[in-house]
């Protein structure tokens, strides 16, 4: 056999190699719930000391390529499964959405959007003064596949090594960038400039053919009046108190 041959053949191979690792990718949509289902969730949030429960219901229709949710009966979510992507519309959050993307590896960014953006304009009595903008981020990768998950007495398993868990982390930034008049910024306490937020960090668990069993968030509070969370401190002795807020699936299996 020739050596051009030989080379030609080995690129072949190689290239061949390569191509597997798109096909390796995991679909998010087989983490999304199949068949229709209600879910009954337990909503928790500690802040100042205080614990609060409630629960909630959601109703999820599922038909081909897309799922509606309510909520205790008020429509909630919109997921339209694309070929590529995969668009989450909140209708009880004046009709915002998400984007994620459908085909991903371990690492991989699965959503970057806005959260909320917001114009506020500056005023001394009925002066306008300034603007200031406000806009909050959310970014989430894939961070792992687990088989077992616990959170108080809820307990989430891969029962039957088929239905394991996908673990997203997702960061959340806040920008606020105040812009005041040249004429009155002697005249008011407002500050020219960028105020980036520190990393407010939290989880999002989906079981396979199930969908989302539980949100987490868990906050270290490093600053009060105005409140200021970096959750890259949690468990250290610089978090003044303890704040967190979970959505957990009541499981059925």
């Amino acid at each position: 056999m020739s050596k051009n041959l030989i080379l030609i053949l080995s690129m072949v191979a190689f290239v061949g190699c390569g191509s597997s690792s798109s096909e390796s990718k995991i679909d998010i949509a087989e983490y999304l719930s199949r068949t229709n289902m209600n879910k009954d969730f337990t909503h928790v949030k500690k802040i100042d000391g205080h614990t609060i429960n409630s629960t909630y219901e959601n109703k999820l229709v599922v038909e081909q390529n897309l799922i509606t949710i309510e909520k205790d009966s008020t429509p909630n979510q919109i997921i339209t499964i694309k070929p590529d992507e995969i668009e989450i519309k909140y209708l009880s959050d004046s009709n915002s959405s998400k984007t994620l993307k459908r085909n991903i590896n371990k690492g991989d960014i699965v959503s970057n959007y806005t959260k909320e953006y917001k114009k506020e304009i500056l005023k001394i009595g009925t002066q306008e003064v300034g603007e200031r903008d406000t806009n909050i981020t959310e970014v989430c990768i894939l961070d792992s596949f687990i088989d077992n998950y616990e959170k108080f007495f809820f307990q989430y398993t891969n029962y039957d090594d088929k239905h394991n868990i996908m673990k997203l982390k997702c960061l959340t930034k806040t920008i606020i960038d105040t812009k005041v008049d040249e004429k009155y910024i002697d005249r008011v306490s407002y500050a020219n400039g960028v105020v980036e937020s520190k990393d407010d960090i939290s989880y999002l668990f989906l079981q396979k053919d199930l969908g989302m069993i539980a949100t987490i968030n868990d906050d270290c509070l490093i600053s009060k009046s105005p409140d200021i969370i970096d959750d890259t401190l949690l468990g250290g002795d610089k978090c003044l108190e303890e704040r967190y807020e979970y959505d957990l699936y009541q499981p059925q299996y």
